[in-house]
């Protein structure tokens, strides 16, 4: 008898991060697949399979300038994962952010194989490359099966989806696992998606919509050998029960290990022992043949980045604290939400501010404003009641806590994801949030033109795509009415503006308070 121990290396939701850049600042970092790279090429032999779980191509200026220059320059992101030699890519639901085309011309760049087994073309067929895929490595079979959450129809463009189906990853599962008939020695699924209850108390703590079916594919499922997930940007390495489950964090912070120890004899294969562990991006150098491979394409970034485009005068726009600036609307919200009323002509606005956003300098910068609006969203202006109104205010209201008489964010916008993108703030009507009341009953004031909404009042409303569609849970907005849709990007929207005016003055407007 002998035995072979086989390595699986998974990084997921890299969002773009190629490089240890901040390209807020334009300075070094301690995450970034660059680093992952190194540990990459220290770890990687023959018994080696390297994996990415999706969200790969949308998430940082690099790509964003690329997708707008893709004719100039290949794909950054198919370059260095061709440079590792990335053995399979199963599709992210940022993937299709930039279209399918763009996520087309990715993988057509790309080495590695990709897995798609729910999501199919019209003909029934994976819309890329292949449902699963059985690598043979040292006589070892190892049966490789891709899915992505599915409830990417609820947040993306209709024409960014146009000609797809979006099985359920469970059914897509299951439908391989029988096409594979066991003719493997181990079973490993990629699921762009998270978990929905807790691993180990199975408390459910997402709202059950069917977006993260981690722990339902755990369940149903206990022959899966491996499980490597994504989409939550957590920080997972477990074995629960018999499956091996990986969540390697993001933007290259971290990546996912797990060793497989197998017997072989004559009677055949058997897996005798799993591993799982998280490497960090810091504790490794940055692979100097990434800025070698990435140079023509970064400096073309840099200098997109870098161009003046208007001015601050007042010096007011730079944000210097996240949770302030939410709690008492930042007047970068407030130009936001002006300029989405200009492009819309709307009666209200409603944005939010990403995680982690910088706001403006004296000098504008296309760097400032692509790292104060991080989303690819555009615009969609819905008519809506009074009533579904004031509940998504009330949706809203459920980012603020008291704790032992401290106003702070609630738990729940911090974990599992990381989510505080999902507080919106409001322009074109006034109202009041009491902390101190329960859940639901939060919205004590509510005024449009100085007078009370009514609840058979209607208005017009203009968001993001992903909120109209109802993301983040918003179901009070599914359904509606669309008035119109912008389809230009919410970033380019507000660098022409900027651009048309150079100067920028934006009033304090304080219209939403905040009671504790």
């Amino acid at each position: 008898m002998s035995e072979t121990i086989l390595r699986i290396l998974t990084v997921s939701d890299v969002h773009g991060s190629l490089l240890d850049v901040n390209y807020a600042n334009n300075l070094p970092t301690t995450w970034g697949l660059s680093r992952l790279a190194s540990a990459i090429r220290q770890k990687r032999d023959p018994n080696t399979i390297l994996v990415d779980s999706g969200d790969t191509i949308q998430g940082s200026p690099l790509l964003y300038f690329h997708q707008t220059h893709r004719h100039d320059f290949e794909n950054p992101a198919a370059t260095v994962y061709n440079e590792l030699s990335f053995d399979y890519y199963v599709p992210g639901n940022h993937d299709f952010n930039y279209g399918q085309d763009y996520l087309l011309d990715f993988v057509h760049q790309l080495h590695a194989t990709p897995l798609s087994a729910n999501l199919l073309l019209s003909n029934g067929n994976p819309f890329l490359g292949k449902g699963f895929d059985v690598r043979v490595i040292d006589g070892i079979r190892i049966a490789f099966v891709g899915v992505t959450t599915d409830y990417i129809p609820n947040w993306e463009r209709k024409e960014h989806i146009d000609n797809l189906t979006f099985l359920s990853p469970l059914d897509a599962i299951e439908k391989s696992i029988q096409a594979l008939h066991k003719s493997y020695d181990a079973l490993v699924v990629i699921y762009h998606g998270g978990f929905e209850r807790d691993l180990h108390t199975k408390q459910q703590y997402v709202e059950d919509t069917l977006e993260n079916v981690g722990s339902r594919i755990l369940e149903r499922f206990p022959e899966i050998d491996v499980l490597l997930t994504g989409h939550q940007h957590r920080t997972i390495a477990e074995i629960i029960g018999n499956t091996a489950v990986i969540q390697p964090a993001s933007n290259g912070r971290m990546m996912g290990e797990v060793e497989l120890r197998f017997a072989k004899s004559e009677e055949g294969v058997h897996l005798l022992d799993k591993k799982v562990s998280l490497i960090q991006a810091k504790d490794y150098p940055a692979d100097p043949a990434f800025r070698f491979l990435l140079s023509d394409i970064q400096e073309s970034t840099n200098i997109f980045l870098d161009e003046p485009i208007g001015f601050v005068p007042e010096k007011d726009l730079k944000i210097t604290d996240l949770f302030a600036a939410r709690r008492d609307k930042h007047k970068i919200v407030t130009f936001i939400n002006q300029v989405q009323l200009m492009a819309s002509q709307a009666m209200i606005s409603a944005t939010s501010l990403g995680n982690d956003v910088t706001g403006f300098d004296e000098t504008i910068s296309i760097r400032n404003v692509l790292s104060t609006y991080v989303y690819p969203n555009t615009l969609t202006v819905v008519k809506i009641d009074g009533l579904r109104l004031k509940q998504a205010l009330e949706k809203n209201a459920e980012y603020f806590l008291l704790q032992d008489g401290v106003l702070t964010s609630h738990p729940k916008f911090s974990y599992p994801k990381v989510e505080h993108y999902n507080y919106d703030m409001f322009d074109g009507i006034a109202y009041t949030i009491d902390v101190k009341r329960p859940i639901g009953e939060r919205i004590t004031s509510l005024r449009y033109a100085g007078k009370p909404v009514q609840e058979d009042q209607w208005v017009t409303l203009v968001l993001n795509n992903y909120r109209a569609a109802g993301g983040g849970e918003f179901e009070m907005y599914r359904g509606l009415e669309i008035v119109k849709e912008i389809p230009f990007d919410i970033s380019e929207l507000l660098i022409e503006h900027i651009r048309a005016r150079k100067t920028i003055h934006v009033p304090n407007i304080e219209n939403i308070h905040v009671l504790t």
